[in-house]
This record gives structure tokens, C-alpha cells and sequence, in this order.
């Protein structure tokens, strides 16, 4: 028995099962994983190699054809009497006829048809390498992105906990008030109304996360039931403002590494060659043929090998076609190239626009999260010391519930920016530097 193929299947499946069972899943962690097992992936892994089988079969058209035929046939033919110089109706001998060969054929000149469509394949089987990488960066890309948005959500209900806490202290305190005669029943209501509402949002926030997390196991082709567990990295404030490349540096980088791009090129290039092979139509072509052929029957004397023997015959010969009027196949073909041709071009400086409108947005989107964060960062600062402030003018009976909330919430929506705005940045910046390869961005 050979163990080898068994020996490889158990290492495949152990790395596969160790991915899965690990406690913690870092953004690369997830990328690695999805390039293995997404479904979309390998669909498109798959028609590469379809297409590479197209350029074997291109390959084989230069070489001669070869085939071997023979027929079989019976029947029964009437016999002329010696008496008569008419045909007998009612006398038939039965009769059996046998024939063989050997064929070759080979095109010496096609108007180089075969030489582009070799060409075309080979350009067609590249762009469909980079067309499965197209898909691999579409499923990577929705991958960088919700893990981004579980990470905002995990930090999110790292809040709402805090705020929960925050209020129920703050309600323990105002029923101590009240036991004492330093409060109202009212305030009381209205702590408990904001502890609710608080308790309201944490759910929230962790249905969110658990929503994040589903989503991002249906991407990476986990089932419902397997562990999953996020690597819950924290970022500093470098992290967030980090240097960029300028939009005309970010745009040039990636346009050398997206595979689109280059995809794009390559459909041209195709359309081009198409446009030749249908002109090819106007050649003329040169083939070369040669046979080896025999026969036998029952109307001959002698035994089958004698047969065979004798009725060899041998032949050799050239084939000159010239197209004089094919019903315009031809001129609409080369018509219908050129108009793809066309197509081609445009959809590829389509794609470069897209590219660059992509590129200069993100740039955009980036600078102007940074640009909130930093002033989020501030906003919160003074907006969590002045409620610091409130909750202790409120404990000496200087402030009313109703200020303390208040203050509390402007502190709530300063710390929501400050989040927001954190991860909007960090999700950009990690998707431009997916898209220009950059290191250290």
C-alpha cells in the first residue's frame, strides 16, 4: 500500500483542522484561511485551468492528424448465365468487401491562424490567472473589512459595558440619596430610565458584534457550530495617523500591482489577435495529405493477406485553397474584431479610472478620518473630564439629573466619534495598503 497520497491528505486535513481550532484568528489568519478554502477562489482557480488546457490543444494544431478508417460491406450482386446476355434476376450471389487506410493530414499555411490562436490562448490563460486573482482580492478585501467592523463593534460593547457601569453606579447613588433625603423618587426614575437605555444599547452592541463575526465565517466558509474567536488587537495613536503616500504615488502603485489593470491590458492584446486571426480569412491555405489504402472481397481468389498486399496503394498531395466569396463570413468577422477591439480599450481605460477615482477617494477618506480623529481625540477628552466634574458637583446636591445626563451623553456621542473616526482610518489605511503592496503603511 502506498502511503505517501495518505500521509499528504492527514497533513492537509491536520493544518486545515489546526486553522480552525485555534483560539484566536488574526486578520492574516483569516486571509490565509480564505484563500484555501473559499468556494469562489478555487471556482476561479478552476477555469485557469481550463484554459490552460485550451493552450495545449493550440499547441497540438501545428502537428500533422492522423487517422485510420476502414468500411465493411455486404450484399448481393446478380450473376450473368453463360447462356443468356442478360442478368438472371433470380440469381445472386452474396458478396463481402473490406477496405483500410491509413490518413495524415497536415496545414502548412493557414494565414498564420494557428499561430495567433496559439498566441490568444496563451494571452487568454494569463488573464485568467489574474482574473482569479481579481476574485482572491474581492473575497481578501470583504475580509479586511468586516474584520475592521468586528473590531469597532468589539470596542463598541467595551463602552456600552463601561457605560452600563457608569450607570449603575450613578443609580445606587441617587437611591442613596433618596434614603436619606437628599433626592426624589423622580431622579431615581430617571436613573433607572438610563440604565435601561444603556442595558438596551449593550445588547445591541453585542448583537452587532455576534452579526460581524457570523458574516465573516460565512466568508471564510466556517460552519455555524465552529469555534471562532477574533485576535482583539489594539492600535495606537500612530496606527491611526500614519504617514501616507501622495494620491499620485498611491494611484501609480497600484495600478502596477492590481491584477485588473493588467487583466485589462491582456484583453486588448487578445482582441488584437483576434482582429488578425479573422483576417486570416482572406489567406489562402496550404495543406498536405497522405494516405496508405487497401481493400479486400470475396470476389478474389486468393486469401486475405494476398489480397491486402496487392491492392496497396499509396498517395501523396498538396491542397491549395483560395477564398474568392464566402457570403462576407469573412469581412464580418474582421468587422466584429474590430469592434471588440474597441470594447477592449475602452473598458480598459475604464478600469484605470476606476482604479484612480478608487485611489484618490480612499485618500481622501483617509485624511479626513485622521483629520476627525485627532479632533475627536480632544473632544472626548474635554467632554469625560467636564463629566467627571458634573458627577461630582451632582453627588453634593449641585447638579440637577437631568445636567448629569446631559452631560453624560455629550460625553457618549464624543466617545462614539472618537470610535467612528478610529476605525474608519485604520480600515482605509489597511485597505490602501492592500491595494499598493506598500510595507510600513
Amino acid at each position: 500500500m502506498n502511503f505517501k497520497p495518505f500521509l499528504l491528505s492527514l497533513t492537509a486535513f491536520s493544518a486545515s483542522f489546526a486553522v480552525v481550532a485555534q483560539s484566536r484568528w488574526t486578520l492574516q489568519d483569516c486571509i490565509s484561511y480564505a484563500l484555501e478554502n473559499n468556494i469562489q477562489i478555487q471556482q476561479s482557480n478552476l477555469t485557469a485551468e481550463s484554459s490552460e488546457v485550451t493552450v495545449k490543444q493550440s499547441q497540438a494544431a501545428f502537428f500533422p492528424t492522423l487517422t485510420f478508417s476502414t468500411s465493411q460491406q455486404f450484399g448481393f450482386q446478380k450473376v450473368e448465365t453463360q447462356d443468356v446476355s442478360t442478368y438472371d434476376a433470380t440469381a445472386k450471389n452474396p458478396t463481402y468487401t473490406g477496405s483500410y487506410g491509413l490518413n495524415l493530414n497536415v496545414t502548412l499555411y493557414d494565414g498564420l491562424s494557428n499561430v495567433n490562436s496559439l498566441k490568444q490562448s496563451r494571452i487568454q490563460h494569463e488573464s485568467d490567472i489574474y482574473s482569479a486573482q481579481k476574485t482572491s482580492n474581492n473575497v481578501q478585501l470583504q475580509i479586511i473589512q468586516n474584520y475592521y467592523q468586528i473590531l469597532y463593534a468589539h470596542e463598541s460593547v467595551l463602552t456600552n459595558e463601561e457605560i452600563v457601569r457608569v450607570a449603575e453606579r450613578e443609580l445606587e447613588r441617587t437611591k442613596a440619596k433618596l434614603e436619606v433625603g437628599k433626592g426624589s423618587k423622580v431622579d431615581v426614575a430617571q436613573m433607572e430610565s438610563q440604565y435601561q437605555q444603556n442595558q438596551y444599547s449593550l445588547v445591541n452592541a453585542r448583537n452587532q458584534e455576534a452579526a460581524y463575526v457570523l458574516t465573516l465565517k460565512q466568508l471564510l466558509q466556517l460552519g455555524t457550530g465552529d469555534e471562532f474567536a477574533i485576535d482583539y488587537q489594539s492600535f495606537s495613536t500612530d496606527d491611526v495617523m500614519a504617514l501616507l503616500p501622495t494620491v499620485d504615488e498611491a494611484q501609480q502603485m497600484t495600478l502596477a500591482n492590481l491584477p485588473d489593470m493588467k487583466a485589462a491590458q491582456l484583453d486588448v492584446q487578445s482582441a488584437e489577435l483576434a482582429t488578425k486571426i479573422a483576417k486570416a480569412g482572406y489567406q489562402p491555405t496550404l495543406s498536405l495529405s497522405a494516405s496508405v489504402a487497401t481493400s479486400n472481397g470475396n470476389t478474389y481468389n486468393n486469401n486475405f493477406a494476398e489480397q491486402v498486399k496487392d491492392h496497396m496503394h499509396e498517395s501523396v498531395g498538396l491542397t491549395l485553397s483560395v477564398p474568392i466569396w464566402d457570403g462576407r463570413r469573412t469581412r464580418s468577422s474582421v468587422d466584429k474584431s474590430k469592434i471588440q477591439l474597441s470594447a477592449a480599450e475602452l473598458a480598459q481605460e475604464d478600469t484605470r479610472l476606476e482604479i484612480c477615482n478608487t485611489i484618490a477617494s480612499l485618500h481622501l477618506d483617509i485624511t479626513s478620518a485622521q483629520a476627525r480623529y485627532a479632533s475627536a481625540v480632544k473632544s472626548e477628552a474635554s467632554a469625560k473630564e467636564s463629566f467627571e466634574l458634573m458627577e461630582q458637583r451632582f453627588d453634593v446636591g449641585l447638579e440637577s439629573v437631568v445636567d448629569l445626563l446631559s452631560e453624560k451623553n455629550k460625553y457618549l456621542q464624543a466617545r462614539q466619534e472618537t470610535l467612528q473616526s478610529k476605525y474608519t482610518a485604520l480600515l482605509n489605511i489597511e485597505t490602501m495598503k492592500f491595494y499598493t503592496k506598500m510595507e510600513g503603511l
